[in-house]
């Protein structure tokens, strides 16, 4: 018996196996905290929050066959697909903005059947290998970004951020910070960086500030209501007492908790913070877990991008090295964005923690990321062999 689980593991647990650790050591807590938060679910028949729990497994049971098929797969095949693919995906988010369901004051997804889909989650992941193979060819020559290679670069990333910011703002945030960290990564001269950056920002700018999409006035609440917070304006704050009052939630579960932690199942604040399980998770585990489940998140999030950042020190092609690094970048940024609103150190955003938060489609498609990743780490190891492509 014990032959055949090694054999297993040995046969579909492919790449680096610290980062299948901290995978599953995440993703097993998050199903643990996930059962507790969504405990007021019960309020909506008998069956809840375990008809919630099941369909959670069977999302990561997915995920976790995708991670494993992606992680045997020649991931340099997939450059290949990646304009195509990054041009679809925007092509889906406008079908999600004109035609979509509308969720949380803004028109994100679109219905395939049973199934809700976000195509912002694919942009991402489509933006970010569109990138790595564009500047994994100018890596011999470093020269070689010229005019054209800067409007390319501007092309997509202005194009990806500005169709998001239309009904996500954060998001759009994230796929930024995101592609500067690989233009970095990629050796995009500092100039050409700098004019991209100043571009996006100039749009954002503008965005917000016509009013343009479905979340610019929410953008703007979030950010003032911050403002006022951190200056401590009382009079204001209690004007905007229904947008501060999640946060005024967290921040009394973290306090409640962190010293002297509630334990497992017992949080208080689950049953009034909206988003427990996805926002505002992170609340929830302090709550539960005190100061030691509070550090051990992030620290295993630093620990899985310190290994996926690795492969551009061992991966026999740039390509491989520069998209493990977006990837792992972007999976980490997410995670301490959601880290961050939930201590009020930053306006609401309404990103789930990957791995950790309830989710369907970006938990998906966290696990595409990770496969790839998975795949990447395999150059470390030669001797394993490289399966088919991914088609």
């Amino acid at each position: 018996m014990d032959s055949k689980i090694r054999a297993f593991f040995q046969e579909h647990l492919k790449g680096d196996y610290k980062i299948w650790l901290i995978v599953f050591i995440l993703n097993a807590f998050g199903l643990l905290i996930q059962f507790s938060a969504k405990a007021k679910l019960t309020m909506d028949g008998p069956f809840e929050p375990l008809s919630s729990f099941i369909k959670t497994l069977v999302i990561l049971g997915i995920s976790f066959y995708l991670m494993s098929y992606f992680s045997k797969s020649n991931y340099s095949r997939v450059a290949k697909f990646s304009d195509l693919a990054l041009f679809l995906s925007w092509g889906l988010v406008m079908v999600a903005y004109v035609f979509g369901a509308t969720k949380g004051g803004a028109n994100r997804w679109v219905q395939l059947g049973p199934i809700s889909f976000m195509p912002s989650d694919m942009v991402k992941l489509c933006l970010i290998t569109s990138l790595a193979k564009d500047f994994s060819s100018k890596q011999a020559d470093p020269e070689s970004y010229n005019t054209v290679m800067f409007i390319r670069m501007l092309f997509k990333i202005g194009v990806s951020c500005f169709l998001i910011m239309l009904s996500n703002f954060s998001t759009s945030v994230l796929i930024f910070l995101t592609s500067i960290i690989l233009m970095f990564f990629g050796r995009v001269p500092a100039k050409q960086i700098f004019m991209i950056i100043t571009a996006v920002a100039v749009l954002a700018v503008t965005v917000v500030s016509l009013g343009i999409g479905q979340r610019a006035q929410t953008v703007k609440t979030r950010i003032e209501n911050y403002v006022q917070r951190i200056g401590k304006n009382e009079t204001k704050i209690n004007k905007a007492k229904n947008e501060d009052y999640q946060i005024t939630r967290s921040l009394y579960a973290i306090a409640t908790g962190a010293i002297h932690p509630k334990g497992p199942g017992k949080s208080q604040q689950r049953y009034i913070l909206s988003q427990a399980e996805s926002d505002f998770v992170y609340a929830i585990i302090i709550e539960e877990y005190g100061l030691v489940g509070g550090l051990a998140i992030p620290v295993l999030f630093l620990i899985f991008m310190y290994r996926g950042a690795k492969a551009i020190q061992y991966s026999t092609k740039p390509f491989g090295g520069l998209l493990s690094a977006g990837l792992t970048f972007s999976i980490v940024f997410q995670a301490f964005i959601n880290m961050l609103v939930a201590v009020d150190a930053g306006p609401v955003t309404g990103q789930p923690m990957p791995m950790i938060s309830a989710g369907g489609t970006s938990l998906i498609f966290t696990a595409i990321s990770i496969g790839l990743i998975l795949a990447v780490s395999r150059d470390k190891f030669p001797d394993q062999p490289v399966q088919p492509t991914v088609a």
